[in-house]
């Protein structure tokens, strides 16, 4: 039993260390960013301080912004050719997806599997496949102090308003206001904080 704790706490160490590497060789600063395990970054991706990312999350694309003090727990994918902004103090919890053109506020709390997408596929023409059709993005607009709790999707061109909470489950393809409650699929407000 001794020797798996010493095995632990070795390895833990090491990861550590490593981390504090990788963050020293890319920022300059040993603790600007925390890495977890086998980290993918790749691209235009700008860091504020005191940033967690756990083992196994990927962020890669062009303008992906991570302001101060944001935790991104394990098997996070962030990807984006357009924006991904993510506000200060937020958790992005993990298991979760975030595509395309996303904008995050500050103190939000992302549960596990949450996907967010801000794109969708045109498929209008049933001539043509879907693939060859493209797609649009109208973007997604998560404001301050929102919840979203696990395994919810939210869908292209939606704002969830200031301090909304999103139940369990739920699939948003509307617009929030501020303060309600959200739940089902799809979404529909089913109280006010």
């Amino acid at each position: 039993m001794n020797n798996i704790r010493i095995e632990n706490k070795v390895f833990y160490e090491l990861t550590k260390f490593k981390s504090k590497i990788r963050s020293f060789l890319l920022f300059g600063k040993v603790n600007k960013v925390k890495f977890g395990r086998k980290i993918k970054l790749s691209g235009e991706v700008e860091f504020g301080n005191n940033v967690y990312i756990q083992d196994y999350s990927s962020i890669r694309g062009r303008k992906i912004k991570i302001d101060d003090n944001v935790f991104i727990h394990e098997n996070v994918l962030i990807r984006s050719n357009e924006y991904v902004i993510i506000g200060e103090n937020t958790t992005i919890n993990r298991n979760c997806c975030i595509l395309a053109k996303v904008k995050i506020g500050i103190n939000c709390s992302i549960a596990p599997n949450v996907v967010i997408v801000g794109s969708n596929h045109l498929f209008k023409d049933a001539s043509r496949s879907i693939k060859s059709q493209g797609s649009e993005l109208k973007g997604i607009i998560i404001e301050d102090d929102v919840w979203i709790a696990a395994n919810v999707t939210v869908l292209d061109g939606v704002t969830i308003g200031e301090g909304a909470v999103i139940a369990a489950g739920a699939v948003v393809n509307k617009d929030v206001p501020a303060f309600s409650i959200v739940g089902g699929v799809p979404g529909k407000i089913i109280g006010q904080r």
